[in-house]
């Protein structure tokens, strides 16, 4: 598993970083973002490069609280402080970024990084059970493409959203293949290396080849099969669903598996809440993107019933044994559905559930560990019992 991961994430990294450079020397603009609402679609449409720039490194954030409260989340802590250390590559070539105004912390401190990168702030309808989010979303698509055309130089026709669209949609479904190789009796694949196969390697610039990755990964993987030993050990660990903030530090998800679990699938921003449906091809394009990324179940919406629907799909499409949700600390939004999901799912799902509060440093990994070793031993007990 680690060779598999570590090889794996080193060479695509290594490649992809490389591809973005070539396109950049040869005068393509780089778009930082934040957040999973954006619309690559329409970035990539300009002939842009859209990259990802929430950090899940400890590293930037002494630096980042010199302006930021300490009780702040890390996630927004890690990418203020490598925007001011300028130690983030992605962040380095990003021409401008566009910033999704979803939690109060990144509104803020949006603020601050206008001094450091020029930022366009989109702002997100706070519900998706309305019409009017839908229409609100769209002006919002729109002025994105003014900035994108003033900024690339490049018009975005209907033609070229529409090849995106598809695009990207047949990158969704082929993320969604990675995690469906654990929705049998026995997985095939460790989270943490769903989670490399799945994620890229930050600059998203040739989508298709992303996808012909993925493809030989999942061909690699379903090689396991003809190897029995592996796949009794994954049979004998208890399959667990992930959720909550994303993971992009990854010691909670370390630890989950070398506890003795298997993560099987992941609903989280990186995870299969941005993948489980598709933008209609069929419908207008502004339209159907509108439509599509505003319906994202992401907890800065309220109410949000659709992310209890996704988690009961999950639940049991992949056959989950335990939820384990992840709350990065101060993050409100999610720490305050937090309640509601674990009433969902001890309740309304019958499962059991774990809820871990933490941050981005090594000072609570020993208390996490004790937590974490008795919830799989829970787990396994019960699996005896039945």
């Amino acid at each position: 598993m680690k060779q598999f991961g570590e090889h794996y994430q080193e060479t695509i990294e290594a490649n992809v970083f490389q591809e973005g450079r070539n396109l950049i020397e040869a005068g393509a603009k780089v778009v930082g973002i934040y957040c999973a609402f954006t619309p690559e679609e329409v970035i990539a449409a300009a002939k842009a490069i859209p990259v990802s720039l929430c950090a899940g490194t400890e590293k930037p954030i002494p630096t980042a609280e010199k302006h930021l409260p300490r009780n702040l989340c890390p996630l927004i802590k890690a990418s203020y402080g490598h925007a001011l250390d300028d130690t983030c590559p992605y962040f380095h070539y990003s021409d401008f970024l566009f910033a999704d105004a979803t939690c109060d912390g990144k509104k803020k401190m949006f603020e601050l990084l206008k001094g450091v990168k020029p930022v366009h702030v989109l702002y997100l309808p706070q519900t998706y059970e309305q019409a009017s989010s839908v229409k609100q979303w769209m002006d919002e698509i729109h002025r994105m493409i003014e900035i994108l055309e003033r900024e690339t130089g490049n018009i975005i026709t209907e033609e070229a959203l529409r090849e995106q669209i598809k695009l990207f949609n047949e990158h969704r479904q082929t993320v969604q293949q990675v995690y469906e190789l654990n929705r049998g009796d026995i997985p095939f694949v460790f989270g943490r290396e769903a989670d490399v196969i799945t994620g890229g390697g930050g600059f998203d610039c040739h989508i298709d080849r992303r996808i012909q990755e993925m493809k030989e990964a999942i061909t690699l993987l379903q090689q396991r099969k003809g190897e029995p030993a592996f796949m009794q050990e994954m049979a004998d660990r208890p399959r667990l669903l992930l959720t909550g903030c994303p993971s992009t530090n990854k010691k909670v998800m370390h630890l989950l598996e070398d506890s003795g679990a298997v993560i099987v699938a992941m609903e989280t921003c990186g995870g299969l809440k941005t993948v489980s449906r598709r933008v209609n091809e069929n419908q207008e394009p502004l339209a159907a993107l509108a439509e599509y990324y505003v319906n994202i179940a992401c907890p800065c919406m309220t109410p949000n019933p659709g992310r209890f629907q996704l988690l009961k799909e999950l639940i049991h499409s992949y056959r989950v044994e335990g939820v384990v949700e992840l709350t990065w600390h101060a993050c409100h939004t999610y720490n305050v559905e937090a309640e509601q999901v674990k009433r969902f799912i001890t309740k309304d799902c019958d499962m059991k559930y774990l809820h871990i509060e933490t941050d981005y440093s090594e000072n609570d990994i020993g208390q996490l560990r004790l937590r974490i070793e008795a919830f799989v031993e829970m787990l396994q007990s019960e699996r005896e019992k039945r």
